[in-house]
């Protein structure tokens, strides 16, 4: 009897009856993620210590913005007021690159674990952009479709220049082991 209680007390959610309430849902999220993302690269550009890295940020931040922007012009073709529905993912994949800034002093291991963070939001952001891309496209809405797979290409992107920076040399500069190697054949 008690269980029941509490159960009848919660806050009723919102129930979704169909895949074009979901888009809307799926577009909202994404307008939070990249609203996120404005907030989290400033700082991660700040605290990168390679040069090409901290350029990345600061080149990817002007293209979130324009992410945003397409999202608002996405939700205005399906006539939606543009508006974010809060992810909670995003929020802890942020809070992932804060604690990398806060915690990891070496500038070359800071660089490498900075990447990291970046792609776990790279990947998060190609998957919703795919889905709504794909919905969008399958129910009609060429013009939505349109702008979602174009920014899913600039992630995508994006996400292929954060491997090129590990793989061209950050993760390597970070790697102590290697120093530790080094240093005992200097020694014999």
């Amino acid at each position: 009897m008690e269980k029941r209680k509490k159960a009848s007390s919660r806050k009723a959610t919102t129930q979704y009856g169909n895949l074009h309430e979901l888009l809307i849902l799926k577009l909202q999220s994404l307008y939070d993620i990249e609203q996120e993302l404005i907030k989290a690269l400033p700082k991660m550009a700040t605290n990168a210590h390679n040069e090409q890295l901290r350029e990345a940020f600061e080149s990817h931040l002007e293209e979130t913005r324009i992410h945003s922007d397409r999202l608002e012009q996405a939700m205005e073709y399906l006539e939606v007021e543009p508006k974010k529905e809060k992810v909670a993912g995003i929020r802890g994949i942020a809070e992932d690159g804060s604690w990398v800034i806060k915690n990891v002093k070496d500038e070359r291991a800071r660089d490498a674990a900075l990447i990291a963070a970046a792609q776990y939001a790279e990947h998060y952001e190609i998957a919703g952009y795919g889905s709504a891309a794909e919905w969008a496209r399958l129910m009609g809405h060429t013009e939505v479709a349109d702008l979602l797979e174009t920014t899913l290409a600039e992630e995508e992107e994006a996400n292929n220049k954060l491997t090129s920076l590990a793989e061209g040399g950050i993760n390597e500069e970070a790697n102590d082991m290697e120093e530790e190697r080094e240093g005992v054949f200097n020694i014999l």
